[in-house]
Parts: C-alpha cells; sequence; structure tokens
C-alpha cells in the first residue's frame, strides 16, 4: 500500500506535461486519481494505468466542472486532494 492508499485526488490539466506528472506520482503513492482537460486523446493516454480516471471538462466551464466532481465522487468517493493544474489563456 503506498502513502495515497485510500485517497482520491483530482487534477485539473491532467492530461499532458507537470498535470501528467503529478497524476503518475500520485497513482503510484496508491491515490485513486481523477483528471480533467479538454483534449480526450491526451487525457486517455494518461489514464492508462486503473487507478487513474479521465474526464473531459474546461476549467473555464464552471457547469463542466461542477459535473466533472460530481462525476468524479460518483465513481471514486470523496475527493481529498485537489491539484489545480490547467491554465487558461
Amino acid at each position: 500500500m503506498g502513502a495515497l492508499a485510500n485517497r482520491h485526488a483530482l487534477v485539473t490539466g491532467g492530461g499532458s506535461g507537470i498535470g501528467a506528472a503529478i497524476t503518475r506520482t500520485l497513482a503510484e503513492a496508491g491515490a485513486t486519481v481523477t483528471i480533467t482537460g479538454r483534449d480526450r486523446g491526451k487525457l486517455n493516454a494518461a489514464a492508462e494505468d486503473s487507478r487513474i480516471r479521465a474526464i473531459v471538462a474546461d476549467v473555464t466551464d464552471e457547469a463542466a466542472m461542477v459535473a466533472a466532481f460530481r462525476d468524479a465522487v460518483e465513481a471514486a468517493g470523496p475527493i481529498s486532494i485537489v491539484i489545480a493544474n490547467a491554465g487558461a489563456a
């Protein structure tokens, strides 16, 4: 069991770059991780580990993020870690 076993993390912008690296680190430490982003292909590539679940959602769309958090909680339980990594230009 890793240090983050039984924890659920949500990482915005988790499909690539720093977000994907954070996601891998959290999963390796035992967390269940939900990642969000706009690019389904990048999200699916980052979610190859069975502990990682991807949800397409744009952080600039409040309704989409509310739905993403709701879906994440329904799928994996309460969120105990949030990493706000996504950028918006």
